[in-house]
């Protein structure tokens, strides 16, 4: 995108948040912060909110369980709402020094927190929750996080090992996850993939959105580019994978889950049969997808696709390029025809300062949503560049708003809004069903197939690569357990992994090895396997949004109802709610079917046609 008007998008505001990093606000809300750490802790104390305690009075224990409530649901209030701020600054500007410091003195407060909840967790062993439930509102309203918090505590170490952890992790796994997005963030790479003459920095981003240009060459060039400035950090890249990896599997071992994989299916909120049962019948559509790939190679003129080629638009398709006041139209408009609320919500979005737009230097990679949820709004981060695919990208990140959102109508605490990923991804993904399907019945032929086209170039990342990253991550942890995997180890797993997945649809020798120095989210401490979540809510609000077509508006409140509910109820519960059975490998198979459906579609419009070599 050309830089001037680039120059020219909206940026995000945040004074609503706080007014600046010297503003009275901010300071009162972390003295706040402190003092309240402090009032649990020593609550903590003299009430003997500890491990291995005995059960004590039923009343006291009432009194002392829904006082702790309090303490906890104002303490996360006022640490999400602080980190979100300075980590919402850092997002945008890798450079800027003072938030870059505050954010590493919130990690202290943090680790203090999480070691304050895991002392009450491990006291909740020795409660009777539904006794209490049944007597206290509050308590009744978190039962079902009550009663996960009982299903953690069995896994927890005893309370001073959590703490230790939990302050460790600030120099440890915290901190290497911080060495990795401090690097993928500033890194900068001058190359000249548009072949000008005028060779100009470069980062992640920006590359990646090269790889979408219409001239093969220049995507070779971007994605070469980024292969070198990945390569540069390779070996930083991977101590912080062994890092984090390392860390990780020693915890959940000691915590007595059998692997990592393990604690993940607990933290996303779904069953081993659920998970099998997904897998199971996405591994069954592979051949479909892998039939699509090879009939886009042909249409570029080629045998087979190579890496930087999978997001190329198609010559035989009209693809249309959006200025940022086009897309915004055409999202509120598709909204609008799901219903006004969710398209009054986006105009709310946009007239608000919500949404950050432009790509820059020190800015983050990619796409993401953030819950204020104590000030009721969100913030939106995109790196637009006018294509099709940020439309649907500005549809996905503003269906996260409207889950946001959802909490904050239905009157849900902060210890009642955390989401598994797992349905974390369900407002997104139903959101980009609406714009498509829009999109898809207007327009000539070729701008349907630059729509059906986008569409299964997201079918692909979401069956195809995501079990690629499923694999790789899976393979890194049982190998990590035995030592340190190299640079060149962590590229032949990726590798293999692509392999496995994508088959002979990609060339063998144009696939990418450094996808694993690419993506964030191998680099988390707190949370693995950070891939087939977003699989499982793909296909998850597909199925919604085929309950959805023959009900109308009556759909409306019991889905927004769901969507407030998702920290308060297990994805299976919310699901029958809707006659749906994630356990149940024909649920999966029938959501899938959309995606078999646009293969034939593709295929029927691309028939006979061919590119040039």
């Amino acid at each position: 995108m050309n830089q001037t008007l680039t120059a020219a998008l909206p940026r995000w505001q945040l004074d609503s948040i706080y007014p600046g990093l010297d503003a009275p606000e901010l300071a009162a809300d972390v003295a706040a912060l402190h003092g309240v750490l402090d009032e649990t802790e020593a609550f903590w104390d003299a009430r003997g909110v500890r491990g291995g305690r005995r059960a004590s009075d039923p009343a006291a224990d009432l009194a002392t369980l829904e006082r702790a409530l309090a303490l906890l649901e104002r303490a996360a209030g006022l640490l999400v709402t602080v980190r979100t701020y300075l980590n919402l600054r850092v997002s945008t500007d890798a450079f800027d020094a003072e938030a870059q410091a505050r954010a590493s003195a919130m990690r202290a407060p943090a680790a203090r927190y999480q070691a304050l909840t895991a002392r009450f967790k491990s006291w909740l062993r020795g409660v009777d929750v539904a006794a209490a439930a049944a007597d206290s509102p509050r308590v009744a309203a978190l039962a079902y996080v009550l009663e996960r918090y009982r299903q953690e505590a069995e896994h927890l170490l005893s309370d001073e090992a959590e703490a230790l952890a939990a302050e460790l992790d600030a120099s440890g796994g915290a901190a290497w996850a911080k060495l990795y997005q401090d690097l993928i963030s500033r890194e900068r790479v001058t190359a000249d993939p548009e072949g000008s003459g005028a060779p100009r920095e470069l980062g992640v981003a920006e590359l990646r959105t090269l790889q979408a240009h219409v001239d093969p060459a220049v995507r070779r060039r971007a994605y070469e580019a980024e292969l070198e400035l990945l390569g540069r950090n390779r070996l930083s890249f991977a101590a912080a994978m062994n890092g984090v990896k390392g860390q990780v599997a020693t915890l959940t071992r000691r915590r007595g889950w059998d692997r990592p994989l393990d604690y993940a299916l607990f933290q996303h909120g779904v069953s081993a049969a659920a998970l099998a049962a997904m897998h199971a019948a996405c591994e069954e559509r592979f051949p479909r997808l892998r039939a699509y790939l090879r009939a886009k190679a042909r249409l570029l003129g080629k045998e087979r696709l190579a890496w930087y080629d999978l997001s190329a638009p198609l010559p035989q398709a009209a693809h249309p390029g959006f200025t940022w006041e086009e897309a915004q139209e055409v999202v509120v408009a598709r909204f609008g025809t799901y219903s006004e609320r969710l398209a009054g919500f986006a105009r709310r979005a946009f007239s608000a300062g919500w949404v950050d737009v432009p790509p820059r230097k020190g800015k983050r990679n990619g796409a993401f949503c953030s819950a204020v949820h104590a000030r009721g709004e969100s913030r939106v981060m995109l790196n637009f560049g006018g294509t099709l695919g940020d439309v649907f990208t500005l549809a996905h990140e503003l269906g996260h708003a409207y889950h946001n959102d959802c909490k904050v109508r239905f009157g849900r605490t902060a210890l009642q809004v955390p989401t598994p990923m797992t349905l974390a991804e369900t407002a997104s993904i139903f959101c980009e069903t609406v714009v498509f399907d829009g999109l898809v019945e207007q327009g000539s032929e070729a701008e349907r197939l630059a729509v059906l086209e986008q569409s299964l170039q997201q079918s692909t990342q979401l069956l195809i690569d995501i079990h690629s990253r499923f694999q790789f991550e899976s393979a890194v942890f049982a190998r990590r357990g035995e030592r340190e995997l190299s640079d060149e180890e962590l590229s032949e797993a990726m590798l293999a992994a692509q392999a496995a997945t994508y088959g002979d649809a990609l060339e063998e020798g144009l696939r990418h090895p450094l996808m694993w120095a690419h993506k964030p989210h191998y680099y988390s401490s707190d949370r693995s396997f950070y891939n087939f979540p977003y699989t499982f809510g793909w296909l998850f609000a597909l199925g919604l949004y085929a309950r959805y077509r023959p009900e109308g508006p009556s759909f409306h409140e019991r889905y927004d109802e769901l969507l407030s509910s998702t920290g308060i109820a297990a994805a299976s519960d919310l699901a029958r709610g809707f006659g749906i059975d994630i356990e149940d490998p024909q649920f999966w198979r029938d959501s899938l079917d959309v995606v078999t459906q646009r293969v034939d579609a593709f295929e029927a419009i691309t028939a006979g046609s061919a590119g040039e070599a």
